[in-house]
């Protein structure tokens, strides 16, 4: 079967889930990026071109209950097709765009393993234009048994057409970066290019865990471009090494110019972290000043940011842990504008093109207001020192004097005069904007119609607006 055929076949396939189950599930999300069905998760080659969001992500095709690829976090952490844990499979990436990050047209499959040649799961990575104007998509490929993501993980390219749909391989160029970029320097658990500019040229970021031998740090590793069809690279060195000791790898490293510092992203096996400082590429030095948390919940990871038409920086990332689901699992998080305050704390708002889902007048909260669906945002405003709580059906938000209770996790409060949440609700999901810093993502006891939102303190101030959802995805 050849590629084309392979990828209609695919892209049937998940389509008859979501008209069979997925589209039926009254607890999935809405206004959140999905898949039409089955496992989804990493946000991967997000990119803004000629007037669309293109968004490629992660996809099992064949099921929404296991993690086809991801042996490596389940029970026994061992790549081996003996294992109890391995769960076969293939991953491709997923595609829809979108003209205002709220309406998403779901396209073919783009990327489909090569699997007579032993690849047999797409892994995290880009998309960018290259410098002959060719779209290129650069990713990990993995295998079952010669490419483990924990030792010999290799990396690909893959050229697309000018609309971004048709992709493919060429032949003789893969793969694109092996470990013998490293000069005999064993790097573990190397995966997740992810591309960026500096003065005109073009780099890429992956990250690793040095000699395990040797005790060694988590990593960001930096490479760049040795011909203008991004297939060449040269390796420049460690740009970035996590100052805390045992831990795994930095996974979905990204990096991205604000203002004038660069924030550094990455998912380390833990809540996503950022740190903020000078970046001097060509000499392969990435000086940092601030670090912090950009989401405290296990549910949030693997983030990808790209820049758009109005120069915003956008950052998604991957929610998991859903329960109870029919014919599908993951969701993608709101986009989030990001950029930084005076002191270099990264600030996130959503986009204001979300705006545009508010249904009817804001409601101001005296004690009790139902909703007739589950697809809310909310405006929640209170004085430092202030206590009391929040409930959206059965999920509670604690407010206490020096910081926030959510799914029994504390998240201190920085001290202020006022505190604001912006809290996103949408079925069985919630994105809760901290001061428009930090956030927090949680898996929510279902919410969908006729439910109570309430709070228990005059000193809490609860605005509402409902949110009109539907009709959001169309198909290519």
């Amino acid at each position: 079967m050849n590629f084309d055929d392979k990828i209609k076949e695919a892209t049937l396939k998940i389509y008859k889930v979501a008209d069979e189950k997925a589209d039926k599930d009254i607890i999935r999300p809405e206004y959140h990026f999905h898949a039409p069905a089955q496992w989804m998760d990493d946000p991967n080659g997000v990119i803004y071109y000629k007037g669309y969001y293109h968004m490629m992500y992660s996809l099992n095709p064949d099921t929404d209950k296991y993690r086809a690829g991801m042996v490596y976090k389940t029970g026994s952490s061992i790549w081996k097709t003996s294992e109890p844990d391995w769960t076969g499979g293939i991953t491709v990436w997923g595609h829809a765009r979108s003209k205002d990050l709220l309406h998403w047209e779901h396209l073919p499959v783009a990327l489909y393993p090569e699997t007579d040649n032993g690849e047999f799961y797409i892994w995290f990575g880009c998309t960018a234009i290259n410098d002959e104007g060719i779209p290129v998509a650069i990713y990990t490929s993995i295998g079952y048994e010669d490419r483990n993501p924990t030792d010999s993980a290799i990396q690909h390219i893959w050229f697309g057409d000018d609309d971004l749909i048709e992709w493919r391989p060429k032949k003789g160029v893969n793969p694109i970066m092996t470990e013998k970029l490293h000069n005999g320097d064993k790097i573990w658990e190397w995966r997740d290019p992810f591309l960026f500019r500096q003065n005109g040229k073009a780099y890429l970021i992956l990250g690793g865990k040095e000699d395990k031998a040797q005790g060694g740090k988590a990593v960001v590793l930096l490479y760049a471009a040795k011909n203008k069809a991004f297939t060449e690279w040269e390796y420049k060195g460690i740009l970035f090494e996590y100052p805390d000791e045992k831990l795994r790898s930095c996974e979905c490293p990204n990096i991205v110019q604000v203002g004038d510092k660069w924030v550094l992203l990455v998912s380390p096996h833990g809540p996503v972290q950022y740190f903020v400082g000078d970046l001097d590429a060509e000499h392969c030095k990435f000086t940092w000043e601030k670090r912090g948390y950009v989401d405290r919940s296990t549910h949030f990871y693997a983030t990808n940011v790209i820049p758009d038409e109005k120069d915003r920086k956008l950052m998604w990332g991957a929610i998991e842990g859903f329960q109870n689901t029919s014919g599908w699992n993951g969701i993608n998080s709101l986009p989030r504008e990001i950029s930084l305050s005076e002191n270099l704390d990264l600030k996130q708002q959503v986009p204001e093109e979300f705006k545009a889902l508010r249904k009817g007048d804001m409601v101001s909260i005296e004690n009790t207001y139902t909703s007739k669906k589950g697809t809310l945002e909310l405006e929640i405003d209170f004085e430092d020192g202030t206590e009391g709580t929040v409930q959206i059906g059965k999920n509670v938000i604690v407010i206490k004097t020096e910081s926030l209770e959510i799914e029994r996790l504390e998240i201190p409060l920085e001290k202020k005069k006022t505190h604001k949440l912006h809290a996103y609700v949408d079925k069985s999901v919630m994105e809760v904007f901290i001061d428009d810093q930090e956030t927090f993502t949680a898996m929510l006891q279902p919410v969908t119609e006729n439910v109570d939102i309430s709070k228990n303190s005059e000193k809490i101030k609860v605005n509402v607006y409902e949110l009109d959802a539907k009709g959001l995805y169309t198909r290519f």
